[in-house]
């Protein structure tokens, strides 16, 4: 996650939005989606982050008008990946277009691990 504000355009005006509450946003998004464990940093081994420090595994990507974000999450064990790879990204992209009041940002899902509860 890039530590800086960006402002973004979007169809009421204009607005600045610092990269953590985007990261903020998604993460609690993802968090809520059936068969997630948790989320992951990147940047470490593929452990679950405390729900406080979520935001970690999120990193945020804003090029002009445009928002991609990468989710780094731990699926539950025995859970379909790719129904829960789905869930948090169709879950990501709502919450970020309904918070954002942009069109369709890109979510891209990373799959750091399995494991945690069942």
């Amino acid at each position: 996650m890039h530590n800086r504000s960006t402002t973004i355009t979007i169809p009421a005006g204009r607005a600045t939005v610092a990269s953590r509450a985007i990261a903020s946003i998604a993460a609690a998004a993802a968090l809520r989606c059936d068969g997630v464990a948790g989320l992951s940093d990147p940047q470490g081994p593929p452990i679950i982050l405390p729900p406080g420090d979520a935001r970690h595994g999120i990193e945020v990507h804003l090029h002009q008008n445009s928002l991609a974000i990468d989710v780094h999450l731990i699926v539950q064990a025995g859970k379909p990946i790719a129904d829960v790879a789905h869930a948090v990204q169709s879950a990501v992209r709502a919450a970020l277009s309904f918070a954002l009041d942009l069109p369709e940002p890109i979510v891209n899902i990373r799959v750091q691990g399995v494991g945690g509860r069942s």
